[in-house]
């Protein structure tokens, strides 16, 4: 059994584990892909329920 020693750097940097957001982010506002989803799904009746892009903008970035 082969161990590999090797150590991971510690950061108090707050952009690091979440850094591939912004692009993909900043890439759903260049191309309006908010509006150009909310005009291909139709709103829901319910006045309490999210808009299609809220929740498909939030699957992307997750």
């Amino acid at each position: 059994m082969n161990i590999l020693n090797y150590k991971l750097d510690t950061t108090n940097e707050l952009l690091t584990a979440r850094i591939g957001l912004l692009a993909t982010a900043h890439t759903i506002n260049t191309l309006s892909l908010s509006n150009t989803i909310d005009q291909h799904f139709p709103a829901l009746g319910s006045n309490c329920a999210l808009k299609a892009s809220t929740f498909i903008n939030t699957l992307i970035l997750s």
